[in-house]
């Protein structure tokens, strides 16, 4: 029989958040992992908080375990499914009729090299990305009205990805493409806060990691055996701990580019600034992003 999967226990003391209440958060990806963990969190503190989740019964399961946590918190499930442009724009469109005050990209999939979203995109870059632009830009006008924080999700392995003219096109390697996807969502976010900042809009944006963490994005898992010496030696972290760098993002007074665990190369230990993957680094690759991303699916994003 196969070994049965140690979850680990958190580490780290909870991330003390200021008091939210008042603010609009949108985290997908919410109904379980670091995205849960965001969305409990902030709900917490006091934000009013929408579940972007692509299951309506997981959805309302991951509603239910909040309200259980904090009984009087404002949480509500809208239904997305990032690899399909028609259902981001169907849910900006319902989200954004009043400001939203945070924007949390976390949703993310590693599917198979063969599978492909609504459009043709490689899936893991139109789910972990493509659907991340396009939300963004769906909700821009409530997002500025709100003087928004934008946090995308990005990854360790964004250090192996690169934004080359096939970008969105199927790989051949799932690794390869989430990497791809998740070096995006960082380069994303740099280019939006220049952009933003141009403009004299308000909105912030960010990026930020959460180390290895034990989450469903590993499907199957990491072996049982690779998980303990992880655990071991304290590089693996649970989700709640990984989801630090995601809240600090989030809510840091005076925000840095990026965030990730501080500890183990950046695999755990306590959320900080990190150090921006080389592919984030180079010349104009925020503008050429930003130029395939409106190419790819038809949707602008003006600041």
């Amino acid at each position: 029989m196969p070994a049965t999967r140690h979850m680990l226990t958190d580490r780290l003391a909870p991330l003390g958040l200021p008091d939210l209440s008042g603010r609009r958060a949108v985290v997908t990806g919410a109904s379980s992992g670091i995205g849960l963990v965001t969305a409990l969190r902030l709900a917490g503190a006091g934000a009013r908080v929408v579940l972007a989740v692509r299951d309506q019964l997981r959805g309302d399961t991951a509603a239910a375990r909040i309200r259980t946590a904090h009984p009087d918190a404002s949480v509500s499930v809208e239904l997305i499914e990032l690899g399909s442009l028609v259902s981001v724009a169907a849910c900006a469109k319902r989200v954004g009729t009043e400001p939203v005050h945070l924007l949390v990209n976390n949703a993310g999939t590693n599917a198979g090299p063969d599978e492909r979203s609504a459009e043709g995109f490689d899936l893991t870059v139109a789910v972990n990305y493509l659907g991340a632009w396009a939300l963004t830009a769906g909700l821009w006008p409530a997002l500025v009205a709100g003087s928004a924080r934008v946090v995308n999700v990005g990854s360790l392995v964004a250090v192996r990805g690169r934004i080359e003219p096939s970008f969105g096109r199927p790989t051949g390697s799932t690794s390869r493409s989430y990497a791809n996807s998740k070096l995006a969502q960082i380069v994303f976010s740099g280019e939006l806060r220049r952009r933003s900042t141009a403009a004299g809009v308000g909105v912030q944006a960010l990026a930020a990691h959460p180390g290895w963490s034990q989450t469903r994005i590993i499907d199957p898992p990491t072996p049982v055996a690779g998980e303990r010496a992880g655990e071991l030696f304290g590089a693996l972290q649970s989700a709640s701990d990984g989801a630090q760098p995601i809240l600090l993002a989030a809510t840091d007074p005076r925000p840095a580019a990026y965030y990730g665990p501080t500890r183990r190369w950046g695999a755990a230990g306590s959320p900080g600034a990190a150090r921006l993957p080389a592919g984030a680094l180079l010349p104009d690759v925020g503008p050429r992003l930003w130029e395939m991303s409106t190419e790819l699916t038809g949707v602008a994003l003006e600041p």
